[in-house]
């Protein structure tokens, strides 16, 4: 027989049970969301500081993207202790060019989080970088996002 949805004392109905696992559910978000901010908020400065120093110490060859180089850590991911991993992978990501560096690039990204003791989530985040990094989609964390959409590296070199 299915279950009724009529109260019985002490005993919560069908829809009582999904509402309460609703509740639990948001919970759970609103609580990542507050991590996801608390720890984007930790990081800024840290973030801010790394790209300033990769800008200035890399020896980059013209022509440069037209749009200034910045990061903020881990696109879409929590900056853990591999937020320096991420600030380097965008740096790679801002400058663009062919698919085998941008291959490359995805791969030293998840060695660099699993040298930090993260093997699962170094997984997870290469197929996110690999999948949702794609040149052809208009967003801020794309491949060659320094260069005007939908360039996705130096004229002349072909993606």
């Amino acid at each position: 027989m299915g279950e009724r949805d009529t109260h019985t004392i002490g005993r919560p109905t069908r829809t009582d049970r999904i509402m309460i696992r609703l509740e639990q559910i948001i919970m759970v978000l609103l609580f990542c969301a507050v991590f996801l901010f608390a720890s984007c908020a930790d990081h800024r400065e840290a973030i801010k500081a790394q790209a300033d120093r990769l800008y200035a110490e890399a020896r980059l060859k013209e022509p440069l993207p037209p749009k200034p180089f910045e990061s903020d850590g881990c696109s879409l991911w929590w900056n853990g202790d591999w937020v320096e991993c991420c600030v380097d992978h965008d740096f790679g990501y801002w400058m663009g060019g062919t698919c085998k560096e941008r291959n490359e690039l995805d791969l030293r990204l998840m060695d660099c989080v699993a040298a930090k003791g993260h093997p699962f989530i170094a997984d997870v985040m290469y197929l996110g970088v690999h999948v949702g990094g794609v040149w052809w989609l208009p967003t801020s964390f794309r491949w060659g996002f320094g260069w005007e959409y939908p360039q996705s590296g130096p004229p002349g070199k072909l993606y």
